[in-house]
């Protein structure tokens, strides 16, 4: 198995090797009861995209900033292809923990796989819109007979465009889908007219408004609906006592390491970012970039990782939001309905405030 893994020796594999992953391959890998090195808890966390971008920075600076390890934890962070593998690894017991979007789980638990949330990560949807200065897409009324490009069909960017439609009035057969490169070299496809638009991620997005001026970026109703990242172990894993206490610590390294991140601000996120880029176990381009780096880290630290307007600790619940999410999701046809989304929720793991 490849993963990164940092311990207090300092040792660890390069980036190179976890991005280089193409699936997952972790059978007999995922958690285990033996201490890692120097008596640390070992731990497998998968996430659902490559370490390539900042959404992932929780994960990364509790790693690189020895937060872990504080906790008494050796972490693997281990990639795998979308968040369907990443959620069946933790049922399958490969791995201990992940974080995927409610659009994604919610299908399972209704369904009522054994997977339960244990902490919110992310509070809303953080995709983006790219089109152009001269045809710009603004909202999902825009999007109407238009050709939209994103990284996969069927995954969590097409279900949020298809919730975006919904609420827009919009049917979802007027909008063509193709899968495309959501890079900035895509830009040249809707310059050429073969796309309208494409959807990507916030840093992808800072990153096009530093480097293309003809680019339009716009959240064009794609944030508007509700989509909450939440942590997911099992029912078994809550129930053992050992595997419980390594994911009560490892949301307390986690809202360690957010804090953390949150008050370096006034810093314009320079710890974070040296920290983070200096370990040299995480390489992609916004990373390198001072000043995408510090833009994507404030939208995050102020939007994303925090509820704002609303005073909640670090990985709490907005339960009036989780509501929300159940019922949009029952009204799209993603879930039946019938369930009471509250009784998913599990906060006795989640550190004090």
């Amino acid at each position: 198995m490849t993963a990164a893994r940092r311990n207090r020796t300092g040792t660890a594999v390069a980036a190179a090797a976890v991005l280089a992953t193409a699936s997952l391959a972790l059978a007999g890998c995922g958690g285990g009861d033996e201490p890692g090195a120097d008596g640390l808890e070992k731990m497998t966390v998968v996430t659902f995209l490559p370490l390539e971008s900042f959404t992932f920075t929780p994960e990364m600076y509790a790693y690189a900033g020895g937060y872990f390890e504080d906790h008494g934890l050796d972490v693997t962070l281990e990639p795998v292809k979308g968040t369907s593998a990443a959620v069946q690894s933790v049922i399958g017991g490969a791995a201990d923990v992940t974080r995927v979007s409610s659009i994604d789980s919610f299908p399972p638990m209704s369904d009522g796989q054994p997977i339960v949330p244990i902490g919110a990560m992310a509070y809303t949807s953080n995709l983006r819109m790219v089109s152009t200065e001269d045809a710009p897409l603004d909202s999902g009324a825009d999007l109407e007979g238009k050709t939209i490009g994103m990284g996969s069909v069927g995954g969590t960017s097409e279900k949020m465009l298809d919730l975006d439609l919904d609420a827009s009035g919009v049917d979802r057969d007027a909008v063509v889908r193709q899968a495309v490169p959501v890079t900035g070299a895509t830009l040249e496809l809707v310059k050429q007219g073969k796309l309208d638009g494409y959807i990507v991620s916030l840093d992808t997005s800072i990153q096009m408004e530093h480097d293309f001026p003809e680019a339009h970026i716009s959240e064009a109703g794609l944030v508007d609906a509700p989509d909450i990242q939440t942590w997911l172990a099992t029912e078994d894993a809550l129930a053992d006592p050992e595997k419980s206490e390594k994911l009560k610590a490892f949301l307390a390294a986690i809202r360690d390491a957010v804090a953390d991140i949150v008050a370096d601000a006034d810093n314009d996120y320079a710890n974070v970012i040296e920290t983070i880029r200096d370990s040299g176990d995480f390489d992609f381009p916004a990373l390198h970039d001072d000043e995408v780096a510090s833009e994507a880290l404030a939208f995050y630290a102020t939007h994303t990782w925090v509820r704002e307007g609303a005073d909640l600790p670090i990985l709490g619940y907005d339960e009036d939001e989780w509501q929300r999410a159940y019922d949009v999701y029952t009204e799209s046809g993603l879930i039946d309905g019938g369930d009471d989304p509250l009784s998913w929720l599990n906060s006795d793991l989640l550190p004090d405030e």
